[in-house]
C-alpha cells in the first residue's frame, strides 16, 4: 500500500477546518489542561536540575516515581482526548460534544488495552535496536483509529487492521509525518522560550513572565498533540477502501 504524504496532510487540515468547533473544547479540556499541569509540575520540581547526561535517566526515573499519580492522570486525559477526537471523525452519529464523550467513555478500556500493547511492543523494539522500535511504532500507530472506526470488531481485529493499513511504504510516510510535526513543535518551543524570555527581561523577571511561559509551552504542546491526532485519523482515512486506496 502507498499514499502521498501531502494528501494526508491536506486531509488533516481539512478535518480541523470542518470540526474545529468541537476540536477546540476537546483539545482545551483533554490536551491543554493536562499539558499545563505537567509544565507546572516540572517547573515546581526543578526537574531535571543540575545533572549530567549520564545522570539524566536516573533523575527521570526519580521524578516519575515521585509524581506517579499526576503523571498517570495527565496521560489518561491525553489518551481519552485522543480517542474522543478519533471517535468524532471515524464514527457516524456522535456529533455533539456530549455524544462524543459518552461514546468514548463506553469504549475507553479496550482502547487502553490496545494503547498499552502498542507501547509495550514499541519499548521491546527499542530495546533491540532503533529501527525495530520505529517500525513497530509506525505499524501499530493506526490500530487505535481502526478500533475507533469499528469498535464492534474488537481490539485484536483493530490491531490487524492497523497493521494492514500501514503496510507497503505507508509506515515510512507515518514516520515522516509524525517526525515533521514533532520537529515543528520543537521549533515552536524554542521560539516561545525566546519570546517569553525576552518578555521576562523587559519586565525584570517575575511571576507574570513565568506564568506566560508556562501557558505558552502548554499551548504548543496541546497544539502538537492535536496535530498528531488529526494526522493519525488522516492516515487511517487514506487507507480506507472507500477512498480508493
Amino acid at each position: 500500500m502507498s499514499l502521498h504524504l501531502a494528501g494526508v496532510l491536506a486531509d488533516a487540515a481539512a478535518l480541523w477546518r470542518r470540526e474545529r468547533g468541537l476540536l477546540v473544547p476537546l483539545a482545551g479540556m483533554f490536551f491543554l489542561v493536562p499539558m499545563l499541569g505537567m509544565v507546572l509540575l516540572i517547573g515546581a520540581s526543578g526537574f531535571p536540575g543540575d545533572v549530567t547526561a549520564e545522570q539524566l535517566p536516573e533523575a527521570l526515573r526519580a521524578f516519575q516515581s515521585a509524581n506517579l499519580v499526576p503523571i498517570l492522570g495527565a496521560n489518561l486525559a491525553l489518551d481519552f482526548g485522543s480517542f474522543a477526537v478519533m471517535t468524532l471523525f471515524l464514527q457516524t452519529g456522535e456529533r455533539t460534544l456530549g455524544e462524543v464523550l459518552i461514546a468514548t467513555l463506553r469504549r475507553f478500556l479496550p482502547f487502553l488495552a490496545i494503547d498499552l500493547m502498542g507501547s509495550f511492543l514499541f519499548g521491546l523494539g527499542l530495546s533491540l535496536f532503533l529501527l525495530p522500535g520505529l517500525l513497530i511504532f509506525s505499524r501499530t500507530w493506526l490500530a487505535i483509529p481502526a478500533y475507533a472506526a469499528a469498535p464492534e470488531a474488537g481490539p485484536v481485529a483493530a490491531i490487524r487492521e492497523g497493521w494492514r493499513r500501514s503496510g507497503g511504504t505507508v509506515w515510512i510516510a507515518i514516520l515522516a509525518g509524525a517526525g515533521m510535526v514533532l520537529f515543528l513543535s520543537l521549533l515552536a518551543m524554542f521560539f516561545v522560550a525566546g519570546i517569553t524570555g525576552g518578555i521576562g527581561a523587559l519586565l525584570g523577571g517575575g511571576q507574570v513572565a513565568m506564568a506566560l511561559g508556562y501557558l505558552a509551552m502548554a499551548v504548543v504542546g496541546a497544539g502538537s498533540w492535536t496535530a498528531l491526532t488529526l494526522l493519525r485519523v488522516a492516515f487511517y482515512r487514506a487507507g480506507s477502501p472507500r477512498q480508493g486506496i
